[in-house]
């Protein structure tokens, strides 16, 4: 379901499923423990009508995390390549969504990473310059 969210972002809500699987039109086995879910190059949204859709931005070990479970991409889709890039990925809970991941946290950490290795390695920075 491709649905834009106050004209400015577009979401997409279906089950993360493993591509390999999605590219067949199953779902992969149902224990995200099973041994093949880590052998899936990469993980998908499958809507119900079976369409596959890739997010382009988010690593391969955060999409393994919700396998199997029913999301919410919130990014900029691009119809050529039946792909989003994720702004914000929600993910069904008991009690509804809940933001699990967002761009700007992925950002923020990167910041603070970045920081802390500077703090780390002072004078570091002078030598990235050249």
């Amino acid at each position: 379901m491709l649905v834009p969210v106050a004209g400015l972002a577009d979401r997409i809500e279906g089950r993360l499923n493993g591509l390999a699987c999605a590219s067949k039109g199953e779902m992969c086995p149902t224990d995200k423990d099973d041994p093949h879910v880590l052998l899936e190059r990469d993980f998908v949204i499958q809507t119900e009508d079976g369409k596959i859709f890739y997010i382009t931005n988010m690593d391969w070990k955060t999409k393994l995390r919700y396998v199997l479970r029913m999301v919410r991409v919130v990014g900029e889709f691009s119809d050529r390549s039946s792909a989003i890039t994720a702004d914000e990925f929600w993910v069904k809970h008991e009690d509804g969504y809940r933001l699990e991941w967002s761009l700007e946290r992925m950002r923020e950490k990167q910041r603070r990473a970045q920081q802390l290795q500077q703090q780390r390695e002072p004078g570091l920075e002078q030598w990235q310059l050249r």
